[in-house]
């Protein structure tokens, strides 16, 4: 009589479980799927940065970035944000296993593109990343922009 009261109960906290994880994936936000780069300029990227998509604050995107991603067109957008101190989700690699407990900034991110625009690189962020803005950094790439316009 046990064996069946013990498989009975193990039978219904199994199925309570499902059906509350169940729940749970209904109610995310459709954007907390692994997404490509290939599916972002560099701003649309910040954009999708600051938006909240699950309980952890951290963007999962396949680590892609092609060479060439970041184009002149997007540095004038980019050098208007390298100030920008406005918190963001950290980049998280889907390989990684560590989860970030901090934020980024959205200015980090803007010169991280910025320097990989000025260096001919791709872009590259590693299992995950948290960029902060750092001002010395942002002065010296928005004095090289403009530099870069009197040309």
């Amino acid at each position: 009589m046990k064996k069946y009261l013990y498989l009975l109960s193990f039978a219904f906290l199994t199925l309570s479980c499902e059906k509350k994880e169940q729940k749970n994936i209904s109610k995310t936000d459709n954007n907390w799927v692994l997404k490509s780069t290939k599916e972002y300029t560099p701003l649309s990227f910040i954009e999708a940065a600051k938006k909240t998509v699950n309980p952890f604050d951290f963007s999962s995107i396949e680590n892609d970035f092609q060479k060439g991603w970041i184009t002149a067109k997007d540095l004038d957008s980019l050098i208007l944000v390298v100030d920008s101190k406005e918190t963001c989700n950290c980049y998280l690699d889907p390989l990684s296993s560590y989860i970030p407990n901090d934020s980024a900034q959205v200015g980090g991110f803007a010169i991280e593109f910025i320097k990989a625009f000025k260096e001919n690189k791709k872009v590259d962020f590693g299992l995950y990343s948290c960029p902060k803005v750092d001002e010395k950094e942002a002065e010296e790439l928005k004095v090289w922009w403009k530099n870069q316009n009197r040309e």
